[in-house]
């Protein structure tokens, strides 16, 4: 049965229901920046950082880094009009959920780590003000801190509509008297706004506008469709997210307390701030993971799903049939191909704290510590997990039940670095397109690797098998043995030699051997945490290990002292040229130590760990 839906209000024709509760930015008054320090606009500061502060690892991690030596900076920028006095009807001169929003918006802000944050409220944000701040202040900062520089605008309040079909609407602003009020002076066009928004997006690495008033759709320039990315943050982007379309009303929150659509985006950061897929987790020698509180951020594509979703059982009142919550409308401020990111949030420590946990998973902790990629720096025994933007150096596999893909294709997407197939199955399976495989993607200049899955049969059966359908050579990655050992799901592996792991350990340990000595390189061993804990456990770390976590149910984790090398973050990878979504995976380090591996075999991820000035 589908819930009752809550009541939407109108947000564009609010009532005023008890009194009027000031809240005055004297109150929230910070330091500003000398060229301002005598000037109306000192005040305007809540938040104001002098330059060289510390910035948040977060950002300094997503923000790419450039030639310049800069910090990071970030701008914040709101404006919010609960009051006005001109309006005919004294019932609608004061938007409460504007009114309730603002304490909530700014304290979120204090929270998102910004250097600066201007807040201009009800009579203080005139056209004049706006301007001043967008063009004069903004517009310079940002450009001095070129492809360096976070920035956000927030507008809550009226909205006015355009005069027809094609026209951009306008944010109401203080001074204006209602529908019909025609000065320009008392609203401020979007048109103006996405051009002034546009200009500091040119500049700016990430730059996002967050509109919560009615029409607020009319900012969205008119653009060819060339599609856009609204959740990697490792890219320059510029979005703006609104919560209506260019004719369609904005809607207060049910309870009374709110707009809608920021009720809803802080609700939505809190939320997200709890994936298992958008933190840092880490997992010593016993296996269980803990989360690492502070790694948390959450993308705009999350936090524009989330919203959408809690929109679609808020029913508008007064309608028949009935209608629910107007969605948002996202879209980009500019065409400029160059920007294939979009900006993010920071995931609220509190937020990160009320993530539940699962099984053996340990709480959540503050930690501060420097890892390879895949383990803490001098302890080996603790794996590191980070956000898979975090790595640089991406790979994916694949098998016949894949279909047959075009590696050209696969290696002209920049998705891939490196690319494995599995060649061949204990003793008597093989794919014999391997050698055709193996051609294209020595064509296309992309390293491939065979994968050989381990089974019960005699290793000296098992090389047989792989060395016929896969001949050594120099330019072939380090062999991957696969133990396929899943309790869960069950695995041939499991199923015919789980009563005999110390045969399974002794027939394993024979096979990489002699897959050393024929390939010249040492093999890599892929497993699972049920692999790595029932078989592999500490005995085979001198073999770099690629982690199989295929899986989001759960965090990231493994017993024992060997970080992985290559650990395979999804088996959703959608990459140009194959049909299917594939195996997706991250090579722990940097260019020299994937050059170093693709060339010895060398376990490049535990010698990062114990060897940290080799890295």
């Amino acid at each position: 049965m589908r819930p009752t839906p809550a009541l939407l209000l109108k947000l564009c024709a609010a009532t005023v229901v008890g009194l009027f509760l000031a809240y005055s930015t004297d109150a929230m008054a910070a330091n500003c920046p000398k060229s301002l320090a005598n000037t109306p606009y000192c005040d305007k500061f809540i938040v104001y950082k002098p330059p060289g502060s510390p910035v948040d690892k977060r950002i300094k991690a997503y923000i790419r880094n450039d030639s310049s030596d800069l910090d990071v900076r970030s701008f914040a920028f709101l404006v919010s009009v609960s009051q006005y006095p001109s309006f005919s009807d004294p019932n609608e001169r004061v938007l409460k959920s504007v009114q309730s929003d603002l304490p909530n918006i700014t304290e979120f802000l204090k929270t998102q780590d910004f250097d600066e944050v201007i807040v201009l409220k009800d009579e203080e944000a005139t056209k004049d003000a706006i301007n001043f701040f967008l063009e004069q202040y903004f517009l310079p900062q940002v450009t001095d801190y070129h492809r360096r520089a976070r920035f956000l605008f927030m507008y809550d309040g009226h909205g006015a509509e355009g005069q027809s079909q094609n026209d951009a609407g306008a944010l109401a602003l203080a001074l204006t008297t209602g529908d019909a009020d025609m000065d320009p002076s008392h609203s401020y066009s979007l048109d103006d706004l996405q051009s002034r928004l546009r200009k500091i997006s040119n500049q700016a690495y990430h730059t996002l506008a967050l509109i919560g008033s009615c029409y607020s759709g009319g900012i969205f320039p008119i653009i060819t469709s060339k599609g856009a990315n609204f959740s990697y943050p490792r890219e320059p982007g510029s979005h703006a997210v609104t919560a209506a379309k260019a004719h369609e009303l904005a809607r207060g929150a049910p309870d009374g307390k709110g707009t809608v659509f920021f009720e809803e985006l802080l609700n939505a950061i809190n939320k997200s701030a709890i994936d298992p897929n958008g933190a840092q987790f880490i997992s010593a020698q016993a296996g269980p993971p803990q989360k690492v509180l502070g790694t948390t951020i959450v993308r705009l594509g999350q936090v524009v799903e989330a919203m959408d979703m809690a929109l679609e059982d808020l029913e508008i009142p007064d309608t028949n049939p009935t209608e629910y919550g107007p969605q948002l409308r996202v879209g980009s401020l500019v065409s400029d191909d160059s920007f294939n990111g979009a900006f993010f949030f920071l995931a609220p420590v509190e937020a990160e704290k009320q993530a539940s946990t699962k099984g053996d998973e340990l709480p959540p902790q503050e930690l501060d510590f420097q890892t390879t990629g895949s383990a803490i720096i001098g302890q080996p025994s603790v794996k590191v997990f980070s956000l898979p933007e975090d790595y640089l150096i991406r790979g994916a596999d694949f098998s016949s039940f894949d279909g047959i893909p075009d590696i050209d294709a696969a290696a002209k997407s920049g998705m891939l670095k490196f690319l494995y197939e599995r060649a061949s199955v204990g003793s008597d399976q093989r794919d014999d397109r391997f050698s055709r495989y193996r051609a294209d993607a020595n064509k296309a200049e992309l390293p491939f690797g065979a994968i050989h899955v381990f089974d019960c049969s005699p290793a000296e059966s098992q090389i047989k098998n792989l060395l016929d359908v896969a001949p050594p050579d120099k330019a072939l990655l380090p062999v991957a043995i696969d133990l396929e050992w899943y309790k869960v799901t069950g695995s041939p592996t499991l199923d015919a030699c789980a009563t005999d792991r110390d045969g399974v350990r002794a027939n394993l340990k024979d096979l990489l051997g002699r897959v050393q000595e024929a390939y010249g390189k040492q093999p890599l061993i892929y497993a699972s945490r049920q692999g790595i804990g029932d078989v592999l456990q500490s005995d085979f770390s001198q073999y770099p290990l690629w982690y199989a976590e295929r899986t989001h149910d759960d965090a990231p984790g493994y017993p024992g002292d060997n970080p992985w090398t290559i650990w395979q973050i999804t088996k959703q990878g959608k990459i140009d040229g194959f049909e299917k979504p594939i195996d997706y995976n991250v090579f722990f380090g940097n260019q020299a130590q994937f050059t170093a591996f693709a060339a010895t075999g060398q376990n490049a991820g535990r010698e990062a760990a114990i060897s940290p000035e080799k890295k």
